[in-house]
């Protein structure tokens, strides 16, 4: 049981091609990484952006919406706004969209009883700290981001006899660390997140319209 996302990682690669053109050359001059860079920024903005909303569905978007006419949206733009709460925004934005996925896993399933983060946003310790805070649970961190190729390998393992079964797994990874949620910062989410919840829905005819604009090119 899951839920697919069409925009995770690809929305912080488009705030980097948008936003990101100092940063970029920064890290070529430096050998650093723009994305650290931007994280940097996006670190001394506190948690909620100051009022700024991200809606991060630049795809069109899969779960829990199935709307391929979803369109990205930042709500909430003044003057005091800058590139850094555009880009905490974004990053906020991702996990709020996680978020609503894990909501409607756990109309189907119940409450989860561990939370494990993977790929490349677990590369991010802010990132983490945004996700622990707005679903409000410890979220536990694999020493290897890339569980998806590990799994594959343990199917390998298990077709060739090496392991005795697919659930074995469980006893072999190692984890790196775990994040606690910061109980201001998760209220604080969670009165958020209610404006956000609904703005797909208020926005929804919008986007459609939008989006046979877009498509009449």
């Amino acid at each position: 049981m899951g839920g697919p996302t069409n925009n995770g990682g690809i929305v912080f690669q488009w705030l980097k091609e948008v936003l990101g053109e100092k940063e970029v050359q920064q890290a070529l001059a430096s050998g650093g990484s723009p994305y650290d860079l931007l994280t940097q920024l996006a670190q001394g903005v506190k948690p909620g952006a100051d009022g700024l909303l991200f809606l991060p569905f630049l795809n069109g978007e899969r779960a829990p919406y199935w709307d391929a006419n979803a369109r990205g949206s930042f709500i909430g733009l003044t003057l005091s706004h800058q590139k850094p709460h555009m880009i905490r925004a974004g990053l906020e934005g991702v996990i709020f969209s996680m978020y609503s996925i894990g909501e409607a896993l756990e109309r189907l399933a119940g409450s989860p009883a561990n939370i494990f983060a993977s790929g490349g946003f677990a590369r991010s310790p802010l990132w983490l700290q945004i996700l622990t805070d707005i679903f409000g649970h410890e979220v536990q961190v694999p020493v290897s981001h890339q569980s998806s190729a590990w799994g594959a390998a343990w199917f390998g393992l298990y077709a060739l006899g090496e392991v005795s079964s697919l659930s074995a797994i469980k006893e072999s990874i190692p984890m790196k660390e775990t994040y606690t949620p910061n109980s201001v910062n998760h209220d604080f989410y969670n009165e958020l997140y209610q404006t956000y919840s609904q703005l797909y829905f208020a926005l929804k005819p919008h986007f459609s319209e939008l989006a046979t604009l877009q498509r009449g090119k």
